[in-house]
């Protein structure tokens, strides 16, 4: 079994990663090449070959940070990664080479975005889980299976007068404003647009913005992006002081709607941290609880430092973030966020 370092992509790469039922948009080279490097890091393809044959792939992008120190993560900018293989062999060698990698690159750690966990002696996070919702082409039959009191959410809001649009970057602009202004609310650092900017861009046909507007006005964002029969609710937010006529519920059912009738099999609502007010939201749309197996190699020698913006630690930080002007945190956002993706 060989692993070797890809640096270009070739069509054997990404029709090994189109072909496995695990696969997710964040294995296909394009993530590395025209999202991660793009803002910054330093990516590995690792690729494992047996007979000359890809049996197994691994991407990884180097994080360097002064705040939190070095790591190796699989894969940044996105809820899932891990090795991609046909067979044990092929993910543990993988696995080993990534080891191998890291302590050359002078990492204290490593993360593995997985949802079965790797067999290895590795820290497992159990606070994070993602929520999959069954789709059909028919939205009647979606719209049946939905709880009476989703449904009633659903009315209220047309009610009200919301409309959703679907499209993709020419929404951006008003995606972004509404989205930085919600993670200012929350004390969080944004992400720079050009990170939504690149993932439209290599990937036009799998991703979309949704906007939910009020008599023209958008008040609310959800970004989605689809692969491997998955459609993927990545990022999402709605102006607060429109929460009662309940513009999440109108977006989210648009784009259930969307991608159902596009053909994939799931709808994904994401990352969410167990009995969260997001986790609470999820599960009213009936959907499945799926565990997320994040996993931790550390260097020895070091101890393992898991950045969650949860942590008692970081309480007075978030407090005075949501206290800075929001242009401004719109401008020093993006230089904190991208030490972690």
């Amino acid at each position: 079994m060989d692993v070797d370092i890809c640096n270009a992509n070739h069509p054997e790469l990404d029709d090994f990663v189109r072909r496995m039922p695990g696969a997710k948009l964040c294995h296909l080279f394009a993530w590395a090449q025209d999202v991660v490097r793009p803002l910054g890091h330093k990516s590995f393809h690792l690729v494992a070959y047996q007979d000359d044959n890809v049996c197994g792939i691994l991407p990884l992008t180097l994080i360097r940070s002064r705040l939190f120190g070095n790591r190796m993560i699989s894969q940044a900018f996105s809820n899932y990664g891990g090795p991609l293989a046909e067979n044990e062999a092929a993910s543990r060698a993988l696995y080993e080479r990534a080891v191998e990698l890291s302590e050359e690159q002078e990492c204290e750690s490593m993360e593995f975005r997985n949802i079965e966990p790797l067999p290895y002696d590795l820290h497992r996070r159990t606070d994070k889980v993602t929520m999959f919702l069954p789709l059909t082409s028919d939205p009647s039959e979606l719209w049946t299976r939905l709880r009476p009191q989703m449904r009633n959410r659903i009315r209220k809001a047309k009610k009200a007068g919301l409309m959703v649009v679907t499209g993709g970057s020419e929404m951006l602009a008003d995606f972004y404003r509404i989205w930085t202004r919600r993670m200012h609310q929350l004390g969080t650092p944004c992400y720079p647009r050009r990170l939504f900017t690149a993932v439209l861009r290599a990937f036009p046909d799998d991703s979309r913005i949704f906007l939910v507007h009020l008599n023209g006005t958008p008040v609310g964002g959800l970004f989605v992006y689809a692969f491997n029969g998955l459609a993927q609710s990545r990022w999402g937010a709605v102006l607060t002081e429109y929460n009662d006529i309940s513009p999440n519920y109108l977006l989210n059912w648009a784009a259930i709607q969307h991608f159902g009738a596009s053909g994939a099999q799931w709808f994904d609502f994401g990352r969410s941290t167990v009995n969260s007010g997001q986790h609470v939201f999820k599960k009213r749309w009936g959907a499945k609880q799926i565990p997320l197996a994040y996993q931790y190699w550390t260097r020895p020698g070091h101890n393992l430092s898991i950045a969650k913006p949860d942590n008692p630690k970081y309480a007075a930080r978030v407090e005075t973030w949501k206290k800075l002007p929001l242009w401004f945190t719109r401008l020093a956002g993006p230089y904190i966020s991208c030490s972690l993706p």
